[in-house]
């Protein structure tokens, strides 16, 4: 079923409702001494000059609250890039992750994410999500978590256009491999089905240089079925950089 929206900024500063009402909540200094917060900041990029010329520039960053059964999640990212003087990838986005355990597997899950792509499948879209998850594996070595929920998409395809809704059913698997005392690989795949067919991987390899700073290579791939007829359906990011731990 598709409904189309019209006063959609309101859906938008609906997104990050959420986010807001979590940095405004502080944190005492009890908390933070029980180590409540942690995250990540990757950076990755990359300049030429001569015969071609390019810029490229992007980063996403996660932290994390959790303080008994109840877990905060904020995400943001930017991918941007630039090839003899013409811009061809423009990025950004946000979303906000609440996580509920009901015992040590079991947990209940809320999503709710806006993205921004200016060459992509699409122009704006914010998601909607609420489930639960179940956490198969959860050793020092090996971690995988499944999630079903049902969803809502809210998608602008072009500048201009209307915000166009679908039910769907939302999917997630996530993995971390530590497979050496110093390196480890990460998936995070994501999947809508429904009025709007979306499926996202996102892979990436981390080598430990010092307690805090990894070198990292990640490499994703969007897939939206429904892409309008003059953009793909499928995009691919490669990165290599540095990732910050806390």
């Amino acid at each position: 079923m598709r409904i189309f929206v019209k006063s959609h900024t309101l859906i938008k500063f609906g997104t990050f409702a959420a986010v807001a009402a979590l940095l405004s909540g502080g944190v005492s200094a009890a908390d933070t001494k029980k180590s409540a917060w942690t995250g990540d900041i990757d950076v990755n990029a990359l300049f030429t000059s001569g015969n071609s010329s390019q810029t490229s520039f992007g980063s996403n960053g996660k932290t994390t609250y959790k303080k008994g059964a109840l877990a905060h999640t904020v995400s943001a990212f930017v991918d941007f890039n630039k090839s003899n003087g013409i811009t061809d990838r423009e990025r950004y986005g946000g979303a906000y992750n609440l996580a509920y355990d009901f015992s040590k597997r079991m947990f209940f899950s809320f999503d709710t994410s806006y993205e921004s792509n200016s060459f992509g499948a699409f122009r704006e879209r914010i998601t909607l999500a609420a489930g639960a998850g179940y956490r198969f594996k959860d050793t020092d070595a090996l971690k995988w978590t499944l999630e079903a929920a049902p969803s809502m998409l809210f998608t602008k395809n072009e500048d201009g256009s209307d915000l166009v809704s679908d039910f769907s059913a939302f999917a997630r698997s996530s993995v971390t491999w530590q497979f050496t005392d110093t390196a480890k690989f990460t998936n995070i795949t994501s999947a809508y089905f429904g009025g709007r067919s979306i499926v996202e991987l996102k892979s990436a390899v981390e080598f430990k240089i010092t307690k805090s700073i990894s070198s990292k290579m990640s490499y994703d791939v969007l897939y939206d079925r429904d892409a309008p007829i003059d953009r793909k359906t499928t995009d691919t990011i490669a990165r290599v950089g540095l990732s910050y731990g806390f």
